[in-house]
């Protein structure tokens, strides 16, 4: 029974030293990063009155997301940047605007969801709707690609990225820091994305500041995070404060009109998608005098 009682008391004495020092590297690297994070921060992110971007268009149906008549229907309603769902296809060398994952054969072939009966492709969208427009682009795929197919799509992307001078306004979103920066080191804008804890959890300060270090030791050029619910947000006044003077992009904001109208006035924040698996628009919601 002592042994055991010793065993007891390592086992415990370890946890705990583990744990004062982790939280003692964390505090002294976050104490770092706030004082270096304005160094850091990129000065030529979109920084537009016209803050509310629409979500796959304006559709009637979940077969309308990402389609051309959904951002048809987005432009006349007057935005002027989309968010859009898309993969990378190897084989094929081309971007492939779906938000469904898709499907293989016994040939190891995809299969995509069609629009309209047929692919529709990132390079006809920039060709559409490219010129003087905005485009967050939801990589679908970009942590599931190896180092070689990401180099590869990162010259395709070059490529089709000279249709209209779309360089400057296509910002790229993912999770795995790594993984963008193949396209930061070829000058294309990238979106760290991640989802801070709710307000109702122990660790929500915590997670933000974390993903704050994170930002602050890649090279990304904002954040992307989410919301959160509206009785349990997870972008909050401390969020706000821990992620001060980064460029920060908003997703899955509750549709209210009073709150949306709220956070386009917020300086860090640069674009707002509004809605969470649903077509609303808010494109009239504006910060500009």
């Amino acid at each position: 029974m002592d042994i055991i009682k010793k065993i007891f008391k390592i086992i415990l004495l370890t946890i705990t030293t583990l744990a004062i020092i982790l939280t003692l590297a964390f505090n002294l690297t976050l104490l770092y990063v706030d004082k270096h994070i304005d160094e850091r921060i990129p000065k030529n992110v979109y920084n537009d009155c016209h803050k509310m971007w629409s979500s796959r268009g304006i559709y009637n149906t979940r077969a309308e997301q990402n389609t051309l008549l959904s951002l048809d229907r987005a432009i006349k309603a007057g935005h002027i940047g989309f968010e859009i769902d898309f993969y990378y296809d190897s084989k094929m060398d081309r971007f492939i605007i779906s938000h469904d994952r898709p499907t293989k054969d016994k040939d190891g072939n995809l299969h995509y969801t069609l629009k309209n009966g047929r692919l529709l492709t990132l390079k006809e969208v920039f060709e559409k709707f490219g010129k003087g427009r905005y485009f967050w682009l939801d990589y679908k795929n970009l942590d599931r690609i190896s180092k070689e197919e990401s180099l590869k799509a990162v010259k395709r992307l070059e490529k089709i990225s000279k249709i209209h001078n779309m360089k400057e306004r296509v910002y790229i979103e993912g999770c795995k820091p790594w993984m963008l920066s193949f396209y930061d080191k070829k000058g294309f804008k990238t979106l760290l994305s991640f989802h801070p804890l709710p307000k109702s959890y122990p660790f929500h300060s915590a997670s933000s500041n974390f993903f704050k270090m994170v930002y602050y030791f890649s090279s990304s050029t904002a954040l992307a995070l989410e919301y959160g619910k509206l009785n349990d947000p997870k972008y909050t006044k401390t969020t706000k404060e821990n992620l001060k003077n980064i460029p920060q992009f908003i997703f899955h904001v509750p549709p209210k009109e009073k709150l949306l109208k709220k956070l386009v006035k917020e300086p860090d924040i640069r674009v707002l998608l509004a809605g969470k698996g649903e077509s609303v628009d808010f494109g009239y919601i504006t910060n500009c005098k």
